[in-house]
């Protein structure tokens, strides 16, 4: 099967074409400020690169999030169009869980996953790995630093953090976690990456999801247009026209 995968649920953003379990290209580029200006023509680098054309794709991964909401949105925008465009079947992927997926595959441990979901907040999902999969603890979620611990008042300790989150909160998290984490240089550094959705969503197809159905993005909270609507911080043009 021949698989592309996209994860722009970050700005570590990343393309990856996997043929069965063998990556045949993989790009990854920052897409600060890009406003996803990057995904088409690295998608087409990576098609390029392999030797495969878009036609021949059999499916597409995507990473649903949750995370940047305009991330989420041109990532399955993307991937939507090409299965459009192609007949390839579309699969969604958390990035909470290809983020976890992506450490210590080796390792029978905790993983708690933290992505910067700024204005005060991360997103927390919390995965225990046994036999070399991964075994979902604490549904994903977004709440303040300060609750983490609650979070994991129940999980097997020590808890490995990582992501961005992790990175942003750390001195936070060691001061209230203290003994039942484990913070790494390696895990503050974690991203999610296309490669490891790939490799999910092929998982996902295997045991017999169907594809197409629940491919809609993961917010957790709304955006931050439809708060400034309720507060009336925003007006609709009819109102500007008529005031």
């Amino acid at each position: 099967m021949r698989m592309l995968a996209i994860e722009t649920a970050t700005p570590a953003q990343s393309v990856a074409l996997l043929d069965d379990d063998r990556l045949l290209a993989e790009a990854l580029y920052d897409a600060k400020g890009s406003r996803g200006g990057l995904l088409l023509p690295t998608v087409d680098h990576v098609l390029r690169k392999a030797g495969v054309a878009a036609k021949d794709l059999d499916a597409v991964a995507v990473s649903i999030g949750p995370g940047s909401f305009t991330g989420l949105r041109v990532g399955l925008a993307t991937a939507k169009g090409l299965a459009l465009g192609t007949g390839a079947a579309v699969v969604g992927v958390s990035t909470l869980e290809a983020l976890a997926a992506s450490y210590e595959p080796a390792a029978e441990i905790t993983i708690c996953t933290l992505l910067d979901a700024y204005r005060g907040e991360v997103y927390l999902a919390v995965f225990k790995r046994r036999a070399g999969r991964l075994e979902r603890l604490h549904a994903d979620a977004v709440l303040a630093p300060e609750t983490v611990k609650e979070a994991l008042a129940d999980v097997e300790q020590p808890v490995h953090l990582i992501g961005n989150g992790a990175a942003r909160y750390r001195r936070q998290l060691e001061a209230e976690l203290g003994t039942t984490i484990r913070v790494t240089e390696r895990g503050l550094g974690a991203v999610p990456s296309a490669a490891v959705v790939a490799r999910l969503g092929r998982n996902r197809l295997a045991e017999g999801i169907r594809p197409n159905a629940d491919v809609v993005p993961v917010y957790l909270r709304r955006t931050e247009a439809e708060v400034n609507w309720d507060k009336g911080l925003i007006k609709s043009p009819v109102a500007r026209l008529t005031s």
